[in-house]
């Protein structure tokens, strides 16, 4: 059994009440950030549609692949984001 086998036996309800949570930390995440001023808040939009893509595999629409990848590529893209923004708190 490979590391982590033992999930496949989890209620799959768990694991879109999890990505749900993660979806609502994000919506907060930018909300906060945005009220702080933060120049990165709006990259992270980029994970908060990362989850709504693990939502789309729940919901039969692609495989865990697909959604693993586009989720990484989307995380990429949010760090390469706010690297690039040349934002320095001093």
């Amino acid at each position: 059994m490979p590391i982590g086998g033992f999930l496949d036996s989890l209620p799959s309800l768990l694991f879109i009440g999890a990505h749900v949570a993660f979806l609502i930390v994000g919506v907060w995440a930018i909300r906060s950030g945005r009220a702080a001023g933060a120049a990165f808040a709006p990259f992270i939009w980029l994970y908060v549609v990362s989850q709504v893509v693990f939502l789309a595999f729940f919901g039969g629409v692609i495989t865990m692949k697909m959604a693993v990848l586009l989720e990484q590529t989307l995380i990429v893209l949010m760090v390469a984001a706010i690297a690039s923004r040349n934002v320095v708190a001093r």
